[in-house]
């Protein structure tokens, strides 16, 4: 069966991308769409840490990404279609690159902020450097 990876984060240009996949997904052959949502990993010595404990970060994480999950489900239920959910932590970027390539995803689809070239340039972004780092090709949906 096909597979598509959705990245999202929660933004109304991750819900479009998710959208989008969907359309995508009931092309023929039907594909499976892979939902994940990565939650960033505070590094070492950060403010946070100092105050709160890695168990409660951990645990914050998690209720982030349950949340905009349950909303992506609730999309998917009433669009019908395969789809299995994912929430983890890590960096972006590298996380969503290296699960479509360890669940064999054809593709990636994930919204973008559609940030300026000189934005970009500067600030950094998590779909810029998927496209970097992907193996697969990559739809971005702004």
């Amino acid at each position: 069966m096909r597979r598509i990876l959705v990245a999202i984060d929660g933004s109304e240009t991750a819900l479009r991308a998710l959208d989008f996949a969907v359309q995508q997904a009931r092309c023929a052959p039907a594909a499976e769409l892979h939902v994940l949502n990565v939650q960033p990993t505070l590094s070492n010595y950060t403010a946070a840490e100092i105050y709160v404990t890695a168990e409660r970060i951990h645990q914050v994480a998690a209720e982030r990404a349950r949340a905009i999950l349950e909303v992506a489900a609730e999309r998917l239920k009433t669009a019908g279609g395969s789809f299995k959910l994912e929430q983890t932590e890590g960096d972006p970027a590298e996380t969503i690159a290296n699960r479509a390539m360890e669940l064999d995803c054809e593709s990636i689809t994930m919204g973008t902020h559609g940030l300026t070239s000189f934005g970009i340039l500067f600030l950094g972004s998590v779909a810029q450097k998927v496209v970097h780092y992907a193996t697969v090709p990559v739809t971005l949906v702004k």
